[in-house]
């Protein structure tokens, strides 16, 4: 790998989240899983939440609504959700997890160890990952870049 600077610890986490994705990807085609591996977060939040708006999505998951939008055709073509209008509110949408979509959340669960025993052995030999990012995620909500740079 290219020698990066700290200027470019964006994309060295986009390459990190990238590479997550490709080899997750594949472990989940190979346990029968059809849900696109980006959006097993929001199928995971559809579910425990029971029918829920998009905003409600938004809110939880802490991502964009544009996001979280962009990700709904994909799990409705695939069978894991339902759309519905909201009877308290006509201009809200409802999404509700489908028995297809619980089935594929139950396939994941059953992966959980397998994925973590994965993580945990990668952590022995690259250090506590998950830990420091979440570190750095709220050392940076609680001061930004532009707070910490004499510019």
């Amino acid at each position: 790998m290219t020698e990066l600077s700290r200027t470019f610890l964006g994309l060295l986490s986009e390459q990190l989240s990238d590479l997550i994705e490709q080899q997750s990807a594949e472990v989940f085609r190979r346990a029968g899983l059809v849900i696109p591996v980006k959006s097993a977060s929001l199928l995971g939040a559809i579910a425990s939440r029971g029918p829920v708006s998009i905003s409600d999505l938004v809110r939880a998951l802490n991502r964009s609504h544009q996001l979280i939008q962009q990700k709904m055709p994909k799990l409705l073509a695939l069978g894991l959700v339902t759309r519905r209008p909201d009877p308290q509110d006509q201009r809200a949408v409802l999404i509700e997890i489908t028995d297809k979509g619980r089935e594929q959340l139950a396939l994941l669960d059953g992966l959980a160890r397998a994925f973590d025993r994965a993580y945990a052995e990668m952590e022995g030999e690259a250090g506590p990952v998950f830990e420091g990012i979440g570190r750095a995620i709220e050392a940076l909500k609680a001061r930004p870049l532009i707070d910490r740079m004499e510019i």
